[in-house]
C-alpha cells in the first residue's frame, strides 16, 4: 500500500472512531462527588455571561434570556438579565443572609441556587443525594431531592463543569426545565461601589 494511501485510511479510521484511545467515564459516589465539587477552581471574583433557556410542556420554543453573572467569595452573587428589554433584572443573593430563618420552598431553592453558584456544597447536601461522572476535563452531578417538599417543586439538578461552572439544567417537577448556561469567564474587574450597594441593600432587607 502506498505511504499516503496508508495515511489516508488511518486518518479515516480515527476520525470514525475517535473515541477508542479516550479514557471511559469514571462514576462518583456522594462522597466523591464532594471532594470533585470542592476541587473546583474558584477564585476570589469571577464575571461570565449567561444565556438562559427556559422550556415549557406546551410552548414549542423556549423562552430565552441573556444576562451577566458575578460570584464574589466574600459577598455573593448578583446576576443580572439584560435582555429582552421586558424581562431585564437583577437578583442579589449575599452570602451574609443565609435565608434559613425565611420559610417556604422558594427561599429554599434560592439558597440552592446560590450555593451551586458560589460552591458551597453543604446546603446542597442538605436537600440533595449526589451522584456523578468524571468524563476527561468535564465533571458532570446530578442533584436528586431528599424531601417531598423539595420534590414538590424540582425533579433534579444538573451540573457541568470545565474549570467553572459551564451548565445547570434545573428540572422542575411540573415538566418545565430551566437551562443556565455561562461563558467569557474572567476575574476583572473588581467590584465596583455599586455593586457593593448592591449587596448591602440586599442585607437590610
Amino acid at each position: 500500500m502506498r505511504p499516503r494511501r496508508a495515511i489516508g485510511w488511518f486518518l479515516l479510521l480515527y476520525s470514525i472512531v475517535p473515541h477508542a484511545w479516550a479514557s471511559p467515564p469514571v462514576m462518583l459516589d456522594e462522597t466523591a462527588c464532594r471532594e470533585a465539587f470542592a476541587a473546583i477552581e474558584r477564585p476570589p471574583l469571577l464575571r461570565a455571561e449567561f444565556t438562559q433557556e427556559k422550556t415549557l410542556p406546551d410552548v414549542a420554543r423556549p423562552l430565552r434570556a441573556k444576562g451577566e453573572l458575578l460570584v464574589s467569595a466574600e459577598l455573593g452573587v448578583i446576576l443580572r438579565t439584560l435582555s429582552p428589554e421586558f424581562a431585564r433584572s437583577t437578583k442579589v443573593m449575599p452570602l451574609s443572609r443565609p435565608n434559613t430563618d425565611r420559610p417556604g420552598i422558594e427561599a429554599r431553592i434560592s439558597r440552592m441556587i446560590r450555593a451551586v453558584l458560589i460552591g458551597e456544597y453543604g446546603p446542597l447536601a442538605e436537600f440533595f443525594s449526589a451522584k456523578g461522572r468524571r468524563d476527561g476535563a468535564q465533571l458532570h452531578l446530578t442533584l436528586t431531592p431528599k424531601s417531598a417538599e423539595v420534590r414538590s417543586a424540582l425533579q433534579s439538578i444538573e451540573l457541568r463543569f470545565g474549570t467553572y461552572l459551564e451548565q445547570v439544567d434545573i428540572n422542575e417537577a411540573a415538566g418545565s426545565k430551566v437551562r443556565l448556561m455561562f461563558s467569557g469567564f474572567r476575574p476583572t474587574p473588581d467590584l465596583s461601589a455599586d455593586e457593593r450597594r448592591s449587596f448591602a441593600e440586599a442585607d437590610e432587607r
